[in-house]
């Protein structure tokens, strides 16, 4: 059950890091085979290295003499490719190492549940991958003894993790568990092109109908839904628009409740959030909640919200916006592509205020993820499979082989991708890439991989990704607030009844909140709901989450 505790926004974590990764990487000559990094040598470790004689000394490569193989199970989804060792990144790598990997791939909606069985008993491979695993993964697993851990295995053989976890302080304090020590491997990736709030608009639409200015409230938002909904936007001279169009009540709580509420936690922390004197809150229960359903209800009853915007898959919504209909949509701007609309102009649809708020709120990027690869005490070579993730610790100018962190997401510079200016601010694919899909079926998995990504270039050559990214900098970055942070640690306890709390909580909010906007249930009944919420323990759980936090924080 402790997995389902961290479900929904582990998810969330994931969706926005994915949006977030387009930016670019450099090919500085760092210590290298090629360039003076050293090759070892076929004979034993330096003396004093104190490396197993398997190894080469750390640095040096290959890192294994001999080659190996490495057994992991790893979280796949359809874009990738089928086959991870056909890709030209772990192709090189085998080379560059002598550690061949064989993979175990699961589905990634399934992963936690194969990973829960596996564990179960000792039939568990030598390292997982991905996956949506969290801290609580490692505080169930680690203590136990089933996770290695790696504080000593990073201090010797991972100088550039080692390195990282001390410069910052969030990743060194997200990745060290409660006993003190560390079980997980990290994905962090700052990125330019980190938009966490996709909601976007067509710019022509916004003429055709009439009006010039962007909304900058909850009224002028609703003025201009419905004039999408009344004046035929794209011109087709049909009745068919939908101004507002999603896949259920995430992105309404993304936009429209931080406008109602003055929190961003709706939806990037399960509706959690920590007021300004540190105290945890869950937000139905705050001003502003009750007035953001009764918008919601009256833009689905003023059929300006999408009346599939519940059961509808992300396929649907998707296509939806490609053919034009769609006023407001909360997908990347470069769906478009190859579409009628892709050479308007796509704008960014700021933070909004209302009458119960006036402050502007945006969803803050998310860079770490704290769990995104566990070594197993089954591993025959802990020191060797640690040293092979310390390449995707290494920053520009460390390269080996043109390969760092950042690789792991463009491929390799001057290959897949170069930058365009002499400051390194721009950058663009090179043919025949076209997009991160590609490079996910050809060059390399470019996401959730353990690794550091520090992405300040802005890619170019790509209209529609210009608009993400401008629309994301000027209309969002400035109101950027944080919400409960999803790297809290929980004691094994807490996990257990958290979990318990949380699955029948979460179930029952969310129910209610998709009956009140579609009006399957009257805003009348509101005040039962609040003291359901009692009923569901809501008040036991924020006991938890206030523990929790208030560790956190005496700990940052």
């Amino acid at each position: 059950m402790m997995k389902r505790f961290k479900k929904a926004a582990a998810w969330a974590l994931c969706a926005v890091l994915l949006a977030g990764m387009f930016a670019g990487c450099s090919n500085s000559n760092g210590a290298s085979p090629s360039s003076g990094g050293g090759t070892a040598s076929t004979g034993s470790a330096e003396p004093g290295s104190g490396v197993p004689d398997s190894m080469n000394p750390v640095g040096q490569f290959p890192i294994t003499k001999e080659k190996i193989t490495v057994k992991a199970m790893a979280a796949v989804n359809s874009e990738m490719a089928k086959d991870w060792n056909s890709l030209e990144v772990f192709q090189k790598l085998e080379k560059l190492t002598n550690i061949h990997w064989d993979f175990d791939y699961v589905d990634a909606k399934t992963f936690l549940d194969q990973l829960s069985i596996r564990m179960a008993g000792d039939d568990f491979p030598e390292v997982f991958l991905m996956g949506g695993m969290t801290s609580d993964t490692e505080e169930a697993y680690g203590p136990s003894g089933k996770l290695l851990d790696l504080t000593d295995l990073i201090a010797k053989y991972a100088p550039h993790l080692a390195k990282i976890r001390e410069e910052n302080p969030t990743i060194k304090l997200g990745t060290t568990a409660l006993d003190g020590k560390i079980y997980g491997l990290p994905y962090f990736a700052e990125s330019s092109g980190n938009v966490p709030v996709l909601s976007f608009f067509d710019e022509q639409y916004m003429k055709n109908v009439g009006v010039e200015k962007v909304p900058e409230t909850t009224d002028g938002l609703y003025a201009l839904l419905e004039a999408f909904r009344d004046k035929d936007p794209n011109k087709n001279g049909k009745k068919d628009d939908i101004p507002f169009s999603c896949q259920g009540v995430g992105y309404l709580r993304t936009i429209l409740q931080p406008a109602f509420q003055g929190y961003t936690g709706g939806s990037a922390a399960g509706e959690w959030d920590v007021d300004d004197s540190g105290k945890v809150i869950y937000l139905p229960e705050e001003k502003g909640y009750k007035e953001y359903l009764e918008y919601c209800h009256k833009m689905f009853t003023d059929k300006l919200l999408d009346s599939e915007f519940l059961t509808q898959t992300a396929d649907q919504a998707k296509a939806k916006v490609q053919s034009g209909i769609v006023g407001f949509y909360n997908q990347t701007p470069t769906i478009l592509a190859g579409t009628a609309l892709e050479k308007d102009k796509q704008i960014c649809l700021p933070p909004l205020t209302s009458q119960t708020n006036d402050k502007k709120v945006a969803q803050a990027p998310k860079y770490l993820s704290t769990t995104n690869g566990l070594i197993t005490k089954n591993c025959k070579n802990p020191e060797a499979v640690v040293s092979w993730f310390d390449l995707f610790y290494r920053k520009e100018g460390e390269e080996v082989e043109g390969f760092c962190g950042k690789t792991s997401l463009l491929g390799y510079e001057g290959e897949q991708w170069k930058y365009t200016d002499s400051s390194k601010t721009k950058y663009q694919f090179i043919d025949p890439v076209k997009s991160y899909i590609q490079l996910n079926q050809t060059v390399m998995i470019t996401f959730g991989l353990p690794a550091y990504i520090s992405n300040k270039a802005v890619q170019v050559g790509n209209k529609l990704m210009e608009d993400k990214l401008e629309g994301g900098a000027k209309n969002q970055a400035p109101y950027y607030k944080e919400a409960y942070p999803l790297f809290v640690r929980y004691t094994k306890d807490e996990s257990t009844e958290a979990a318990l709390i949380t699955t029948d909580l979460d179930n029952y909010q969310l129910m209610m909140e998709g009956k009140f906007i579609n009006g399957q249930e009257s805003l009348d009944n509101f005040d039962a709901f609040l003291q359901n919420l009692k009923k569901y323990r809501v008040d036991d759980l924020k006991k938890i989450k206030q523990a929790a936090y208030d560790r956190y924080i005496k700990n940052k």
